[in-house]
């Protein structure tokens, strides 16, 4: 696989966990759809390492690439980019990868499920949507340990005032004080009370555990296999 050269041109502590990377392409040649991943190449102690991040910014953004990664000690990649990352890094990125992708025309509603971190690849596909596809409906399910981890929450909730289409349905599972929105799980309650249409594409990312239980709970609501599409990260 062809392999395309970048440059580390910003980073950003975005919540506690949370770091995000603008990757500079310049004027190569390079394309993805909204909500793919890229396999990240950075050379630690002289050995090549690499990690699967899903790609945050717009599709329609020409020349750079948005990464936003959690804080973790197991991946030697993940390792590097929260812990010694530097502006001007060179590192060297794949072109999209996956099935998990949204293009204007795809469905007329989507419903994107996500946990924690794997919200990162429906924050490029709103993004992509609210720019070049403002017909679609859009509803973010999006479930958090506390209101601090709410990844790009000023951004998201500033699209959906702008955008009558784009229905932000945030929700944290810990007690959090001062918070005035949904509290608990992702369940069928929730999802059943949000009355989406049958012409829904349902994307799912997070945990293995969450986007199995989700796709049950999917299941159960009598949504097709097919309309599902998703993504297990960790």
């Amino acid at each position: 696989m062809h392999l395309y050269s970048a440059r580390i041109a910003a980073i950003h502590q975005e919540t506690p966990s949370i770091k995000s990377f603008w990757l500079e392409l310049g004027h190569q040649d390079y394309h993805f759809l909204a909500g793919q991943w890229i396999d990240l190449h950075v050379e630690i102690d002289g050995a090549v390492e690499v990690g699967g991040y899903s790609i945050t910014s717009s599709p329609l953004t020409q020349g750079r690439i948005q990464l936003a990664v959690k804080q973790g000690q197991r991946h030697p990649v993940t390792r590097y980019l929260y812990e010694q990352a530097k502006l001007g890094d060179s590192v060297r990125v794949s072109v999209g990868q996956g099935q998990f992708f949204f293009e204007r025309g795809q469905s007329s509603e989507i419903a994107l499920l996500g946990a924690g971190v794997g919200v990162t690849p429906m924050i490029s596909i709103i993004r992509y949507a609210a720019e070049l596809a403002p017909e679609t409906r859009v509803t973010l399910v999006y479930s958090m340990t506390e209101p601090a981890e709410y990844l790009f929450r000023s951004e998201l909730e500033a699209l959906a005032a702008s955008h009558a289409h784009l229905r932000l349905v945030p929700t944290v599972t810990q007690r959090a004080d001062g918070w005035s929105g949904r509290t608990g799980r992702m369940d069928r309650a929730l999802l059943e009370s949000l009355q989406f249409s049958p012409a829904t594409l349902f994307y799912l990312c997070g945990p293995p555990a969450m986007v199995d239980e989700q796709a049950t709970v999917l299941e159960g609501m009598h949504i097709p296999p097919e309309r599902l599409i998703y993504e297990k990260w960790w």
